[in-house]
């Protein structure tokens, strides 16, 4: 095969199974010369081989012996309709400037594609803005359903960080301070509303009291897509997380789970990584609560989600009655099926309960 300059090279294209030091550190050389981050050896461990080893995916195109690929697919178990599924979750798509226009990307993730069927996921999501790439060379449906609300929580420091930000975040603020006169108001009437009867909790009684919650949510929405969280689960994404702090809050009404969040915090900024609740009442309550909580100490607060959904329409309905202000997010949701029977029900963007949770776990906003 013909290399950018015009010689001939052996260009391979190999899944990465080892955790040899200096061929994680070719990975991220050409992600952070990419997204001009500086991710580390520690960071790619955490999210590769921490929760489930033997399942991820991680395909790379070389040229000779130089990485100038990347396609990773990160394990995740997601329940469909009442039941639990392996899939996967599209990240780390890179490839070398210089090499693009030759077909190398879609043979790499073509490959990527065929590890997974071999691990039995039963389909590959995730998110991107290239979206013409990944309906028409990829063969992925897409979805243009994401939207993000903020609520300026407080002045002082939102104009901090506005000052540390880059001209990006500066070029939204304006959309932000819509927010501001709608909370005060907001907030009082809200928060007077709702009832004393429930607590609040940093950690779960049992791990048992998310399924009931989420069974009692699939009665509302029967073929209801959401993150089959077990303890091994919510240990990896949020506790040990290595990259952002969260707070976790559980809201009971006597034994029965009615609400949680996880909350990531960084920077003066939260996001309500997951606010799931079973009824209006309870999210008001817990909402309140929290806010209430942040409001001396906290700039922004933030919600990200796929607004097709219903019960992720639900929270964004209640998050503007507290003044937060929705815009549209610049990525798209995207989605293959692999092995799973009904294609009817998987792509019905619909029953995707997606939120930050479903993110890569590395930034709040």
């Amino acid at each position: 095969m013909k290399s950018g300059n015009g010689g001939l090279r052996k260009m391979d294209i190999r899944e990465l199974k080892s955790s040899d030091k200096s061929e994680i550190d070719k990975i991220l050389s050409l992600h952070n010369s990419t997204y001009k981050e500086n991710r580390t050896h520690k960071q790619w461990l955490w999210e590769y081989k921490s929760n489930y080893p033997e399942l991820f995916v991680f395909s790379v195109i070389e040229d000779d012996r130089r990485i100038v690929g990347s396609q990773a697919m990160i394990p995740i178990y997601i329940n469909i309709n009442g039941k639990k599924y392996l899939s996967g979750k599209s990240e780390n798509s890179l490839l070398d400037p210089k090499y693009r226009g030759r077909s190398l990307f879609e043979n790499l993730y073509e490959f990527a594609m065929l590890k997974c069927y071999e691990r039995k996921m039963c389909c590959v999501w995730g998110y991107t803005s290239a979206v013409r790439v990944w309906r028409n060379k990829l063969g992925f449906s897409v979805f243009d359903t994401l939207y993000e609300s903020t609520l300026v929580l407080n002045l002082q420091h939102t104009f901090s960080e506005i000052n540390k930000s880059n001209w990006k975040m500066r070029k939204k603020i304006k959309t932000y301070f819509f927010a501001v006169l709608g909370y005060v108001y907001s907030f009082k009437r809200v928060f007077r509303r709702a009832k004393k009867r429930y607590s609040i909790e940093n950690k779960l009684r049992s791990i048992d009291d998310l399924d009931k919650l989420y069974t009692d949510l699939r009665k509302k929405s029967p073929k209801l897509i959401h993150i089959s969280q077990d303890m091994k689960y919510i240990n990896w994404r949020i506790y040990n997380n290595p990259n952002i702090e969260y707070e976790t809050y559980f809201l009971y009404e006597n034994n029965k789970l009615k609400g949680y969040c996880y909350a990531g915090i960084k920077n003066k900024t939260v996001s309500l990584t997951d606010f799931t609740f079973e009824n209006v009442e309870a999210g008001t309550f817990l909402l309140s609560h929290l806010l209430k909580k942040w409001k001396k100490d906290i700039g922004f607060v933030l919600f990200f989600g796929n607004i097709s959904n219903p019960l992720i329409y639900n929270i964004f309905n209640l998050l503007k009655q507290f003044g937060f202000v929705k815009r549209k997010h610049s990525n798209a949701i995207v989605i293959k099926n692999i092995r799973y029977k009904s294609e009817s029900i998987l792509y019905d963007v619909k029953n995707w309960y997606m939120n930050k949770l479903w993110t890569e776990g590395f930034h709040i906003r």
